[in-house]
């Protein structure tokens, strides 16, 4: 016997910085400074990567399959001097600061390299860079679609 809904038994998003499906996915590979945890927003400059700060969004660091260890809260981290995938075109599993609705336009924070709606009043977001699949409450995970060039 099947079971009728899915959801109450498996939990959608597979975890931050996994690829929601693989249709049309495109990354980048670069060297990271600095640390750089799974699922976040990403700079890019003379070759090297970093969680976003003060230059425009890149793309979303995507979580590597092995990683030595993993921290209390779960969440992986890419290293100085690591090669990062960043995901440039595709559907990636983001953490969300504040509620996102599925459809809504989605911009990246600069302070904290996490994501929440364009139409946020935070001081420190990105103008739009995609949209949530989902929806999700805030500190959960949505599915971020992007399409950079």
């Amino acid at each position: 016997m099947t079971i009728p809904v899915g959801q109450e038994y498996m939990d959608p998003n597979i975890g931050i910085g996994k690829l929601a499906n693989y249709q049309n996915t495109q990354a980048d590979s670069a060297v990271v400074e600095g640390t750089i945890p799974f699922g976040s927003a990403v700079q890019f400059s003379d070759g090297v990567a970093k969680v976003l700060s003060d230059k425009d969004f890149y793309g979303v660091a995507l979580a590597k399959e092995y990683v030595q260890e993993l921290y209390g809260d779960k969440i992986g981290n890419y290293e100085e001097k690591e090669m990062v995938a960043v995901v440039r075109r595709g559907v990636i599993c983001v953490h969300v600061e504040e509620d996102v609705v599925d459809g809504e336009k989605a911009a990246a924070n600069k302070a904290t390299g996490t994501f929440l709606p364009a139409t946020s009043p935070v001081g420190t977001k990105t103008e739009p860079i995609g949209r949530f699949k989902t929806t999700a409450q805030a500190g959960g995970l949505a599915h971020l679609e992007i399409n950079l060039p």
